[in-house]
This record gives structure tokens, C-alpha cells and sequence, in this order.
């Protein structure tokens, strides 16, 4: 059981990364970046990592299309099931126990924010 708590524990500090990429993206527009890349947060487990995560609003949005989904850099999934791997990220989905709290915290779908 230890361990089921945990997985949620890793799957809530996501949701609070998410979270705050949520309104990040809200203010793109007043980033306005040459590339089109703008930088988001790395949503891996750690509640320490600050670790930037370029991307496109397109591809913020099609990771954000699937609440169990998450933008983590390279090597910060470890153990996590990895949907795909782009330019410097990789996108991680939970599953599981982790995976419902991951949907039920996403705040595109009525979830609480932390």
C-alpha cells in the first residue's frame, strides 16, 4: 500500500505542475516567442524541478487533450510509461490508481487546483 500512496503522491505533484502550465498557456500570447516555442514546466513528480519545457501551443495542447498525460524533460519519466518522445521532452501517461487521481486533478476537467 506504501507504494500505491506514493504513485499518487507522484501523480498529485504532476497535477500541480500541470496546473500552473495551464496558466502559462492562458498568457502566450504575451510571451510571444520568436520560434513559436514558448517555455513550460517540466510536470514530472519532483516538487523541486524547475526544469523548462519548450514547446508549441499545438503540441501543449494536444498532450493537454488526454488528462492522464504529462510533459516531462528527458529522463525526468523515469519508470513512467513514455507516449512519445519529441524535441527536448517526452510525454508521459499514468495509469492506474495514479492515473485517476491524474484525471480527477486536471483542470480541464473540473478537477481541484493545488
Amino acid at each position: 500500500m506504501a507504494s500505491q500512496l506514493s504513485a499518487e503522491r507522484a501523480a498529485r505533484n504532476e497535477s500541480v505542475f500541470r496546473n500552473a502550465n495551464e496558466r502559462i498557456e492562458q498568457r502566450l500570447g504575451e510571451l510571444s516567442l520568436l520560434d513559436g516555442r514558448s517555455p513550460f514546466l517540466c510536470e514530472c513528480e519532483d516538487p523541486l524541478c524547475a526544469s523548462p519545457v519548450r514547446l508549441s501551443a499545438e503540441e501543449y495542447e494536444a498532450v493537454r487533450a488526454h488528462p492522464q498525460r504529462f510533459i516531462v524533460v528527458p529522463g525526468h519519466g523515469a519508470g513512467e510509461a513514455k507516449v512519445t518522445r519529441s524535441e527536448g521532452y517526452d510525454i508521459i501517461e499514468k495509469h492506474g490508481a495514479e492515473g485517476r487521481v491524474a484525471a480527477d486533478l486536471d483542470p480541464r476537467q473540473g478537477g481541484a487546483d493545488e
